[in-house]
């Protein structure tokens, strides 16, 4: 009887080996698939901390810049010589509502309820009056406390019922007694205007919540009978959990479950640096997931192809092209944040290192008051822009926010334009928080020369006065 133990021994061996490859390279796959899964969740986490962080950003930046205009608004208000007129007062909020297009009726409002003006209308006898009104109440006493702009909750309007959120602001003497306020329109969806549209990453949502849980703008904007909901409490999720845990800290990662209690979205928190807000938003997890299996696909292809190689081969190529992609879609948000800049800007805005004080960027505005382009405005710094400030004097001035004890400084100064004019100016600096290339400062810039002009008038006006007051002594 012939013996065949010999001739089947290779068959097993090499079926033995069959199943113990195909079993390494499953394992191998299972684990891969886990690694890949925590990287590409990761980059997609780090490529929406980003999306908030600009437009956090872009959003703090419009708020300040519109807490300048109103607090210029104010000052004009209140001037001495004219804190009565209102024909003067009409004139300064239509201008400001003219140059704030994006905003609804500005109104003028006495720090009693009592409506004055808007932008639209004139003084009116018959302007009703906000006193007693609960309502008025308390977004007064938010004013009282605070010494910016205050982004107010979301309401229905009375006409056509679309929601608007109102920014305020409280015009006070010098006392400190509250003498106006100032009250304007944003519409709800107003974030549109900071939408990146970009597919990488594929944002489903963008919004903003106050510390007290009322979203005040949010885009997509929902549909009609949802916005009731959204708009008119405050919401009780996991990210308004998650902030009041937290402290509301500046920045935050949390997994937003739907109905059933699976994740449905991730979402990227970033905290306003100026103004009690968060702003979020918002990634389906489908897309993480999307992006998770075509990286699969071309990783189990080169499984097949390259078998032990692989690993070598895929690690090196993964993280190459990780780090590629990821540098380039930061620059394509960082050129998004820039084009906000100058579509949503009414004030020059410089940009420059906070080490040399080379600008690295200008805005639209401010390339036109200066005279510069931006090639030219490049080769200089913020000093030789600024001939009479001196680089002691600047030094003790930014000090304070190279140590982080406060979060802007305002001064004012004489701005060199390139034909050698100059004008005044009042600076807002802001630093920027440091992002792969160093830290930098943020200068908002706003031209003063109708205020100056203001101020000596006025005090010609009274030099009469102040002369025969003098010889009577």
């Amino acid at each position: 009887m012939t013996n065949t133990s010999g001739e089947h021994r290779p068959r097993r061996l090499l079926k033995y080996s069959a199943i113990l490859l195909v079993a390494a390279q499953l394992a191998y796959a299972a684990f891969l698939a886990m690694e890949s899964w925590n990287d590409v969740r990761a980059e997609q986490a780090g490529l929406l901390a980003t999306v908030a962080e600009l437009d956090a950003g872009a959003v703090d930046t419009y708020f300040s810049q519109l807490d300048i205009g109103m607090r210029n608004l104010g000052a004009e208000l209140t001037d001495s010589r004219s804190s009565h007129d209102l024909g003067r007062a009409y004139n300064l909020v239509h201008r400001f509502q003219k140059l704030h297009t994006e905003l609804g009726n500005v109104i003028l409002m006495r720090g009693d309820g009592q409506l004055l003006l808007t932008g639209n209308e004139p003084n009116n006898p018959d302007m009703p009056t906000l006193a007693g009104d609960p309502v008025f109440m308390k977004f007064r006493g938010e004013l009282q406390q605070s010494a910016r702009l205050v982004i107010g909750r979301p309401v229905a309007g009375n006409i056509d019922k679309r929601w608007v959120v109102a920014a305020r602001y409280a015009v006070t003497d010098r006392t400190g007694k509250l003498v106006y306020i100032i009250s304007a329109n944003l519409p709800a969806n107003f974030l549109q205007t900071y939408w990146v549209d970009t597919a990488i990453p594929k944002i489903s949502a963008l919004g903003l919540v106050r510390d007290d849980g009322y979203l005040v703008s949010r885009y997509p904007e929902p549909g009609a009978a949802r916005q009731d909901i959204l708009y008119g409490q405050p919401a009780e999720d996991a990210m308004t959990a998650y902030l009041r845990a937290k402290k509301y800290p500046q920045q935050g990662l949390i997994e937003m479950p739907d109905g059933n209690g699976r994740t449905a979205d991730l979402r990227a928190l970033q905290r306003l640096k100026h103004f009690p807000a968060t702003l979020f938003v918002d990634m389906p997890m489908s897309e993480v997931r999307a992006a998770w299996l075509a990286r699969l696909h071309d990783t189990y292809f080169l499984l097949a192809l390259m078998m032990i190689g692989i690993v070598v081969f895929y690690g090196m190529s993964f993280r190459r092209r990780r780090a590629w992609s990821t540098e380039q879609r930061r620059e394509v948000l960082r050129h998004k944040y820039e084009q906000a800049l100058n579509e949503r800007s009414p004030n020059e805005i410089l940009l420059f290192d906070a080490e040399t004080l080379q600008i690295s960027f200008a805005n639209d505005y401010a390339l036109k008051h200066t005279g510069y382009t931006l090639a030219e405005i490049r080769q200089k710094d913020i000093l030789s822009l600024h001939p009479e400030m001196g680089i002691e004097v600047f030094g003790a001035l930014i000090e304070p926010l190279r140590r982080g004890e406060q979060d802007s400084v305002s001064y004012q100064t004489i701005q060199a334009r390139s034909d050698g004019s100059s004008y005044p100016v009042e600076i807002s600096l802001q630093l920027m928080k440091p992002d792969q290339g160093g830290a930098g400062f943020m200068a908002i810039i706003n031209d003063i020369t109708a205020l100056k002009l203001a101020e000596e008038n006025f005090r010609k006006f009274n030099a009469p006065v102040e002369r025969r007051t003098a010889r009577r002594k």
